[in-house]
């Protein structure tokens, strides 16, 4: 597999699409061009975003100042067009960063605000690679995958030293990908993506090369996704073909033996994976606006949704978008036991806390217009939210198409508070019920709330409708909802989600239905 179709199936198969035209204006903070190539259409200023031509650089490299509201606070990396990709918190608690455009690893101190930025010297000019993996050692060292030159790279904070390491080949047609990394005491581990594989390695190891076992994946699917280690030790990752199914995997790292469960129909591109307390595993399907979470136990799925995503990251200018999804992609717990995910095309962050069946999404401040049918709309876009680390309240991210890397605060209180009056009904097809979804303001609001709805049977199955859509909640309010179920709704549970969305921030609520 060549250069070009490597850089393709980066964007491609991970979901990363361009709806709208590329636009020509490159806005660049103030930074100063020396020379044009009048051949290729690029002005060359000395900085990484000599890597794209000028009529591209506004969909790479940013489309303006970092931004922030009560929430998330935005800051700006002093090098243009870094395109920060993986992020990741160490024990000091500095934030640390993957630059794809560079090559080069990033560093944030939230004390000072200020960044640093280590030059990898062995890092040819020119070259860009989508660096999804970064963890941090027991011995201080940081690891981070290469997936355009198949590489493991090693970075020695002390030295400021770089290390890179072959990862092994796959035989695969589309060759190997080296993507998501992650460390378990001294074992590491990384998915070949494309490579039909898991690498193992010990982050000890000492040598030219990093003495890398590899795990074949079971099956001949196409894709072997991130990955996460249970209190046994048990490796678990899916394998799938996009749109056309997978398994779950669970491998004992003592045996060798593998144990599948296949994936419900409805799950076609299952990128995320995570595991709670309890030992269930939580899946995000990335070519949807659903998640999953399996019971080993009673070896059961469980279908969720996020909200839809709100408009100013799809935009619709050309009224082509019947569905807009949300694409929830990588998934963290967070020390309260809540389950985090970016949701990459809703341009959000979202928190979801299984004790209380609560849905909390933010949108992020930035928004670059470039990845989305905006057209003449202002504040239109999504900034490329591809990776996040949760550091007790905090919720770092990175914007990969603005240059920016952000903090989400959860400590901050939310704006309303939103409770329904049922947490599950039962309907029998062709019938419907009415829930009450209470709505109390825990501030003085500038403008209405918008009641929002969706759920995960689809409108043919469940539709909901409320008694109102826009909402003034200058005091407690009720609103009401119809629930219904169509003639030939299939028996079964699924989940209704209800509430309602103020300026950039939706708080929603879970409805167990019940159709016989």
């Amino acid at each position: 597999m060549n250069k070009n179709t490597k850089k393709l199936l980066a964007l491609s198969f991970m979901a990363i699409f361009i709806i709208s035209t590329v636009s020509v204006a490159f806005l660049g903070g103030g930074r100063v061009a020396t020379q044009v190539n009048k051949t290729t259409g690029t002005t060359i200023t000395g900085t990484p975003a000599d890597n794209y031509p000028d009529a591209k650089r506004a969909t790479f490299c940013e489309t303006g100042p970092a931004k922030s509201n009560k929430y998330i606070t935005e800051f700006k990396i002093p090098t243009a067009c870094t395109q920060p990709l993986a992020i990741m918190v160490d024990p000091s608690g500095s934030v640390w960063f993957t630059e794809s455009n560079t090559g080069n690893l990033g560093k944030f101190d939230l004390a000072s605000k200020s960044f640093q930025e280590f030059t990898n010297q062995q890092w040819q000019k020119g070259e860009r690679s989508m660096m999804w993996g970064l963890a941090n050692a027991q011995d201080g060292n940081i690891w981070m995958t290469d997936s355009q030159h198949n590489l493991v790279w090693k970075f020695n904070p002390s030295d400021k030293s770089y290390q890179r390491f072959a990862f092994p080949k796959s035989g695969t047609s589309d060759g190997s990908f080296p993507q998501m990394l992650l460390i378990d005491g001294k074992s590491a581990y990384i998915n070949d993506f494309t490579g039909r594989k898991i690498g193992a390695f010990s982050t000890d190891h000492t040598g030219p090369d990093l003495g890398v076992t590899s795990i074949p994946s079971p099956g001949n699917y196409n894709f072997t996704s991130s990955m996460i280690t249970d209190t046994l030790g048990k490796l678990w990752y899916t394998v799938w073909i996009y749109q056309q199914g997978g398994n779950l995997v669970s491998y004992d790292q003592k045996t060798g033996n593998y144990t599948q469960y296949p994936l419900p129909q409805d799950i076609q591109a299952p990128n995320g994976i995570t595991i709670d307390s309890s030992g269930k595993l939580w899946i995000m399907d990335t070519a949807s606006s659903y998640f999953f979470d399996f019971d080993p136990t009673s070896k059961k799925f469980t279908k969720h949704t996020t909200s839809l995503p709100p408009v100013s990251s799809y935009g619709n200018a050309s009224g082509l978008i019947k569905t807009p999804i949300s694409r929830p992609y990588w998934d963290h717990f967070d020390d309260k036991g809540r389950l985090w995910f970016n949701e990459q095309v809703a341009n959000s962050l979202g928190v979801y806390d299984p004790s209380t069946q609560t849905l909390v999404e933010y949108v992020v401040p930035s928004k670059n217009p470039n990845w989305s049918d905006c057209g003449t709309l202002s504040d239109c876009g999504v900034a490329q939210l591809l990776d996040f680390t949760v550091d007790h309240n905090k919720v770092w991210f990175t914007e990969w198409v603005e240059n920016n890397i952000g903090v989400l605060d959860s400590s901050v209180p939310l704006p309303i508070n939103v409770t329904a009056s049922e947490s599950s009904i039962i309907i029998h097809h062709g019938q419907n019920a009415t829930v009450s979804l209470n709505i109390n303001p825990q501030e003085n609001l500038g403008s209405p709330v918008s009641i929002i709805t969706s759920n995960t049977a689809g409108l043919q199955t469940i539709s909901i409708t409320p008694q109102q859509t826009l909402v003034t909640v200058d005091k407690p309010q009720i609103v009401k909802l119809t629930i219904s179920a169509d003639n030939f709704a299939a028996p079964g549970t699924y989940q209704v989600l209800v509430g309602a969305r103020y300026q950039d921030i939706t708080i929603s609520k879970y409805i167990n239905v019940i159709l016989e």
